[in-house]
């Protein structure tokens, strides 16, 4: 192998864990995010992670998980809004991150 041919693969390598991490931290936080919301609403948080699970797979983005998870707040007698929502979401955010790099 000629050295390009070595860093083109470390730089796949580093590609290959930066999205694994990402999906990782992502992953994390929604199952956070989602615990956060069954204690507003008293909903069964292993079902409802469950929902949250289902709606990222079948591709639904941040923006679709802030949309079913105010609409389930509101729909609970609570208020809360989409920006409350995306802030807690960010803070929950570097929790996950903060947990997935501590070693095990």
């Amino acid at each position: 192998m000629t050295v390009f041919e070595d860093r083109e693969k470390a730089l796949e390598q580093m590609y290959f864990l930066d999205s694994d991490m990402a999906f990782r931290v992502r992953s994390r936080r929604d199952r956070l995010v989602a615990r956060w919301v069954c204690g507003m609403t008293g909903a069964d948080s292993d079902a409802y992670i469950g929902e949250i699970i289902t709606l990222r797979v079948t591709g639904a983005d941040d923006e679709g998980l802030i949309a079913k998870m105010v609409a389930d707040i509101r729909a609970a007698g609570k208020d809360v809004d989409a920006k409350a929502l995306r802030a807690r979401m960010e803070m929950l955010t570097a929790d996950a991150m903060r947990d997935l790099a501590r070693p095990l």
